[in-house]
């Protein structure tokens, strides 16, 4: 009786984990209409890994292109959706994206174009600049060590980019939690998405610009005391000596281990050492503590959980079937 009341109960155990195992294939699994991953399986095969194979040879040159490649995704996924439009020049007539106040630094825009000119080579207007985003974004976090998820692709390329719809869309590095929630909220990301996104801030570099506020400026007297009361103060002093007041275009490691792509961020929060206003603020309300806890003691969580936040950012407002274009030049309409 026994024995079969514990091979009844491993079967339930086994059952239960299926279904688990299940439900994260299908959420994950989860596109817009129009993407697939075998998108380019006939027109374009090789494509992922012509974009792996430059990802690779930019990371060996800089690994802090990892953290570049990260930030396009999200900056031009947020503004009106992933559709390339973080990569287009302005003109003599319009401010594009890249010119907003919140894209001051923005990098990895002429990397893009050296991949896209290899795709135009092997399967001329076939490949997106938005999918390079994508898969660029993928390959570069898992070099880096972090977590590997599957890219849908399809999507195809705006023609309009504003410097005012990337002010109103992205966050600031002043946010404050709240904002931060609010901001999320609108793309229909929640709290907790919100700081599993912001451990995207575990790789790569940064300009002084957004810094300084944290240092110089948190309320408001613009003086060099007024500094954030929460951030550890070692810490601000090596920062002030990396950013002295005014200095818009220095360069920083972002992270203690900035190369890696890891869950030392979480840690260095916790420590306060994080970098921007944005990331001190994280543990400043209790849920929001509460998680950057949670990550800092299990890396495996984040991992999971950042590779489902790409995904779902992936299907941000994307253009499909014969919206838009395939550009044949990122900084470029047709």
């Amino acid at each position: 009786m026994a024995s079969a009341r514990a091979q009844s109960t491993s079967w339930l155990l086994i059952t239960s984990s299926v279904l688990l195992f299940a439900s994260l294939c299908a959420a994950i699994s989860e596109y817009a209409p129009g993407l697939s991953e075998s998108y380019y399986a006939k027109t374009c095969p090789q494509a992922p890994a012509i974009v792996e194979k430059y990802v690779t040879k930019y990371l060996k040159k800089d690994s802090s292109f990892a953290g570049a490649f990260n930030r396009l995704q999200f900056h031009d996924c947020w503004v009106q959706g992933c559709d390339g439009s973080v990569l287009l020049n302005s003109t003599a007539t319009n401010s594009a994206e890249r010119e907003a106040h919140v894209n001051f630094g923005l990098r990895g825009i002429t990397e893009v174009d050296e991949i896209k000119a290899a795709l135009e080579y092997a399967c001329p207007g076939v490949v997106s600049c938005a999918d390079i985003l994508m898969l660029a974004a993928r390959d570069a976090t898992v070099k880096a060590g972090g977590p590997w998820w599957p890219v849908a692709l399809g999507r195809r390329d705006s023609r309009n980019s504003t410097d005012l719809l990337a002010d109103g869309n992205l966050p600031f590095p002043v946010f404050n939690f709240a904002l931060l929630t609010d901001n999320f909220a609108r793309k229909n990301f929640s709290a907790r998405e919100m700081v599993v996104l912001s451990g995207a801030h575990t790789i790569g570099n940064t300009h002084c610009n957004g810094i300084l506020p944290h240092l110089y400026n948190f309320t408001g007297g613009n003086n060099s005391t007024d500094i954030d009361p929460a951030l550890n103060k070692g810490f601000a002093a090596f920062l002030k000596k990396q950013c002295p007041q005014g200095n818009r275009t220095n360069t920083i490691l972002i992270d203690s281990t900035a190369g890696k792509f890891d869950n030392a961020y979480y840690k260095n929060v916790l420590a306060g050492k994080g970098i921007f206003i944005t990331d001190a603020t994280l543990i400043r309300d209790s849920f929001g503590k509460k998680i950057v806890t949670s990550f800092a003691q299990a890396k495996s969580t984040f991992f999971e959980e950042f590779a489902a936040g790409m995904v779902k950012m992936g299907n941000l407002g994307v253009l499909t079937g014969s919206q838009g274009e395939i550009r044949k030049k990122c900084q470029f309409v047709n």
